[in-house]
């Protein structure tokens, strides 16, 4: 069963509402289709693509909606996604050997992935430096059991993870792949962080508190008519 987003006490009521009712519904797909591939089943695909797609789109949306809203000002959208990830994804909680380092990683990610991905199937505008991969922990997808180990820890989790990292960068060749699984655990951590800093929650609940308003006015209204 999915695991929502935990987050610290002081998010506040509006923040938390987007998470549960937006990020939560974009995290639970990903929870589905990290459980394939499934042998049993006959599904040999394991959905690399929409998970790190999906993924991707996350950090994209929290970059405009609760790192630097209003989210209706796309100026900068590069700038956004990158300045998030680059300082609320866990890069310090990196295994040895993986990309550690915020800056590097953020650009990876936006201009090796996300870009390529979102306009062009993955082709790149210029010729990469290497092989590009989006990889998945060998084997049949993750149990239940072994996805609550990943949604309910706040420390980089072991079992079946083990010392998968979110990005690999192979000097000999320029490989670049992107772990799944180790992606999902980083998002949800990024959540959390981006909710403990009280300068960008204060913006966002700005954003977001008119929403929350008139949502649950439509609620109250929709509560008498039924009555």
């Amino acid at each position: 069963m999915y695991r929502k987003v935990s987050v610290p006490a002081t998010t506040p009521r509006s923040v938390r509402a987007f998470i549960a009712t937006v990020c939560d519904v974009y995290l639970a797909d990903v929870h589905a289709m990290l459980r394939l591939p499934c042998s049993d089943a006959g599904i040999t695909q394991a959905c690399n693509f929409a998970v790190a797609a999906t993924l991707l789109n996350a950090i994209s949306g929290a970059s405009v909606v609760l790192y630097e809203p209003p989210a209706n000002n796309i100026r900068g959208a590069g700038r956004k996604f990158k300045g998030l990830a680059r300082e609320f994804y866990p890069w310090r909680l990196e295994p040895t050997g993986f990309v550690s380092d915020g800056d590097r990683g953020s650009r990876l990610l936006y201009n090796t992935f996300r870009n390529p991905m979102s306009h062009a199937f993955g082709f790149q505008e210029k010729n990469p430096r290497g092989p590009i991969n989006i990889t998945r922990v060998a084997g049949n997808g993750f149990t239940e059991q072994e996805l609550e180990d990943i949604e309910t820890s706040t420390w980089r989790p072991g079992l079946r993870l083990g010392g998968a990292g979110t990005l690999l960068v192979n000097q000999a060749t320029n490989e670049v792949s992107l772990n799944g699984e180790a992606f999902y655990w980083g998002i949800r951590e990024m959540f959390n962080n981006i909710c403990s800093d009280a300068n960008r929650m204060r913006a966002a609940a700005a954003y977001l508190d008119p929403l929350l308003v008139q949502n649950d006015q439509n609620q109250a209204n929709d509560r008498i008519v039924l009555h």
